[in-house]
C-alpha cells in the first residue's frame, strides 16, 4: 500500500471513530489527519494553518497573524500518542462502555499501525496553542504534529458544539 493510500486509510479510521464518539447531544467530535502547508519549519507551517482557519473556517472571518495563537511544540514519543488515542477513541459515554483491555488496545494499535505505515520515520511533536481573545477553536482539543524533512502532518482531535 502506498503512503497516500495509508493516509486515506488513517483518515477513514478517524472519521469512523469521530462518528462513534459524537454524542447524541450537540457535542461533535472531530478527528483529522491533515497535511500541513509547505513552510520552512514546523512552527511556520502550524502558523499558516491557523491563519487559514481564521480566514476560511471561523466566523466571523478575519486575518489574525500566527503569533497571536501562541503556538508551541515539544517532542513526544509513541507512548504519548497512544495515551491521546486512548482518551479520544473512547471519549463518549457509549464508547466508554467498550470492553477494557484487549479490545481497546487492539483498536488503538490498529490505528497506530496504519499511522506507522504512513508516517514511519517522522518525528512527533505535541502542539499547544492559545487562540486569540474572541476566537472560537473548540471546547477542548489535542494536536500532534509529525515531521520528516519538508513533509508535515497534523493529527487533530477536538470536541465542539
Amino acid at each position: 500500500m502506498n503512503d497516500a493510500l495509508n493516509i486515506d486509510h488513517c483518515r477513514g479510521f478517524l472519521d469512523a471513530l469521530a462518528m462513534l464518539n459524537s454524542e447524541a447531544s450537540d457535542l461533535c467530535a472531530s478527528y483529522e489527519l491533515q497535511r500541513l502547508p509547505d513552510a520552512p519549519d514546523l512552527l511556520t507551517a502550524l502558523g499558516l494553518r491557523v491563519e487559514d482557519y481564521t480566514l476560511n473556517v471561523s466566523t466571523p472571518a478575519r486575518a489574525l497573524p500566527a503569533p497571536l495563537w501562541q503556538i508551541t511544540v515539544a517532542p513526544r514519543g509513541r507512548a504519548h500518542l497512544e495515551q491521546v488515542c486512548q482518551r479520544w477513541f473512547f471519549s463518549s459515554d457509549h464508547m466508554r462502555t467498550a470492553p477494557p483491555d484487549r479490545f481497546r488496545a487492539c483498536l488503538v494499535n490498529a490505528f497506530l499501525d496504519a499511522l506507522d505505515m504512513s508516517l514511519a520515520g517522522f518525528t512527533m511533536h505535541i502542539v499547544k496553542m492559545t487562540p486569540p481573545p474572541g476566537v472560537w477553536y473548540a471546547i477542548h482539543w489535542d494536536e500532534i504534529a509529525f515531521e520528516s524533512g519538508d513533509e508535515r502532518y497534523l493529527l487533530h482531535f477536538s470536541h465542539s458544539d
